[in-house]
């Protein structure tokens, strides 16, 4: 527990899949103004083969002390399948941040930064050599947040989505 903000991090397990995914897809649905889709959100509909069950592969929640989930970030395995970066990245040595998200009044009170100090850490401990992430600059803060967290700009592909893909090396 982080007794500035009284929020505990929890590594998702069986028990947690399922409240974690309804706030994952609840951020989803608030931030991106999208439903499921089966495409982008393959880990999230197979959330035990993928995050449970996978070697160096992970998923924290941010639980309040009433157990209510306030923030979730996913460390997973990068997959080479975002064309614009072909090439660039060790598989085998690269993890990709996922998932983040902290629920709007909860915002600016650090529980980002503990879930990715966590998942930092998750990282070193599994071998990744860099971690790699992309965000979008229309959403608000999170450039900044992951600058702020060590992350430098690899690819700013600007267009309709803003996407800007980032690095930190280990």
């Amino acid at each position: 527990m982080d007794t500035n903000t009284g929020i505990f991090l929890k590594r998702v397990g069986y028990s947690n899949i399922q409240p974690t995914t309804e706030f994952t897809f609840k951020m989803i649905k608030d931030v991106y103004g999208r439903g499921i889709n089966p495409v982008w959100d393959h880990d999230l509909l197979n959330f035990k083969e993928v995050y449970i069950n996978t070697q160096g592969n992970s998923f924290w929640a941010a639980f309040t002390e009433d157990d209510q989930i306030v923030g979730t970030l996913a460390v997973r395995r990068y997959d080479g399948r975002i064309q614009a970066l072909e090439g660039y990245y060790d598989l085998k040595a690269t993890a990709e941040l996922v998932k983040c998200f902290v629920n709007k009044r909860y915002r600016r009170a650090g529980i980002g930064s503990l879930l990715f100090k966590e998942a930092e850490q998750f990282c070193k401990r599994s071998g990744y050599k860099l971690i790699y992430l992309h965000t979008h600059m229309h959403l608000p803060g999170a450039f900044e947040f992951w600058q702020s967290q060590g992350f430098k700009v690899r690819l700013d592909e600007g267009g309709p989505g803003q996407t800007v893909h980032m690095e930190k090396i280990l």
